[in-house]
């Protein structure tokens, strides 16, 4: 065998090879959506809706659908009905969060569907169309997490842990190996709290806080050497607090490599502090619900996955 066959020969096995290895991430699969042609849409703009939804329906019966519930993601089985939480990046398709992507479209075709509906106990004909589609499709995949991050219960990175005590100090370290922004959020099941950027900070960080390649920060102190603002920014300071015996919070960390839009949040600082803690000073983070805050967090997920990195760490308070 001369050499220049031999070398053809090996060009061949790694095309036949990679091939392989690319169809297997691919799945074949489809998604059908019908809908009623009404006065206010044209037929071509219904087409546009239906194509979108049968989109979706392919990607959700091929890897599930995707169910927000409180501060959690779950993947749905549509054909078994089984649920699991995720913590993968979706794409968005039709302001729908979906597991996957279409790579082609192998067919669509519409049809018109005749049928009667009841108005005010009359019977009215209407007409609707349908889309069939068959696509091939890939899951998406989630982006590395970089960056280290985690809890601790004093100013010092020996101090990680996740088991806090009733009143315990949280800290937060953090650092990574490339430069861009941080922003922190607290769940508590049904309220998500924004603690970082701190509440003393400008409107300029809403979006994230910048953080250098490289450096160790420790987060949530008022010591004078983790003062990263040169005395422009008091930092807020936090204590835990258990509402039974055991909670356990939901600590989301979001590093970006561009500045987000923040989400709708609240000051409830006033109705959930009895008084007496209000009047000596103590202060709730501006919040929003879990579900609203899923929601605004997969949205940057789908649309941001090289730019957005998400790390999540649960913590227990004991009392």
């Amino acid at each position: 065998m001369n050499n220049l066959f031999r070398e053809k020969l090996l060009v061949l096995i790694l095309i036949s090879v990679s091939g392989i290895i690319y169809s297997q991430d691919l799945v074949r699969t489809t998604g059908t959506a019908q809908l009623e042609l009404t006065d206010d849409k044209s037929r071509s703009e219904l087409k546009n809706e239906l194509l979108q939804l049968a989109k979706i329906n392919a990607l959700e019966k091929a890897f599930g659908r995707v169910i927000i519930q409180g501060n959690s993601t779950y993947i749905t089985n549509l054909q078994t009905g089984r649920e699991v939480e995720t913590n993968t990046v979706f794409n968005t398709i039709a302001n729908t969060s979906v597991m996957g992507e279409v790579q082609s479209e192998i067919s669509t075709s519409y049809s018109d569907v005749e049928g009667v509906k009841t108005v005010n106990g009359k019977k009215e004909k209407v007409l609707e169309i349908r889309c069939d589609i068959e696509i091939m499709a890939r899951k998406v995949e989630t982006p590395k997490v970089t960056f280290t991050c985690f809890p601790l219960a004093c100013p010092d990175e020996k101090c990680r842990t996740s088991v806090f005590k009733n009143r315990d100090s949280f800290y937060l370290f953090f650092s990574s190996p490339e430069s861009g922004y941080l922003t922190v959020y607290l769940d508590e099941k049904s309220e998500t709290q924004c603690l970082y950027p701190f509440s003393t900070m400008s409107d300029e960080y809403e979006g994230g806080v910048p953080v250098e390649a490289d450096k160790k920060y420790i987060l949530f102190s008022q010591n004078p050497e983790f003062d990263y603002y040169q005395g422009k920014v008091l930092p807020d300071t936090y204590e835990l607090y258990a509402n039974s015996l055991q909670d356990m919070n939901r600590i989301f960390i979001i590093f970006s490599k561009k500045i987000l839009n923040k989400p709708a949040l609240d000051n409830v600082s006033e109705a959930k502090l009895n008084k007496e803690l209000y009047e000596k000073g103590y202060r709730m983070p501006k919040s929003l619900s879990s579900e609203d805050f899923q929601r605004w967090l997969n949205e940057y997920r789908s649309t941001g996955k090289d730019n957005v990195q998400v790390l999540i760490t649960d913590i227990t308070i004991t009392r």
